[in-house]
């Protein structure tokens, strides 16, 4: 059987693509460990302060 990730996303507008600092792909450790097929994409944004 063949597993197939995949991969979520974050959609934002220009401006705020720009204060993305940080993006990664979640993995777990194995793939027994897995969660399901997706990969979770967890980004940072910085707006300054406020």
């Amino acid at each position: 059987m063949s597993f197939r990730w995949r991969i979520d996303l974050i959609v934002t507008t220009p401006g705020i693509a720009d204060k993305c600092i940080e993006a990664r792909v979640e993995r777990a450790a194995a793939h027994a460990e897995r969660w399901s097929d997706h990969a979770p994409v967890t980004a940072a944004f910085d707006f300054g302060d406020n």
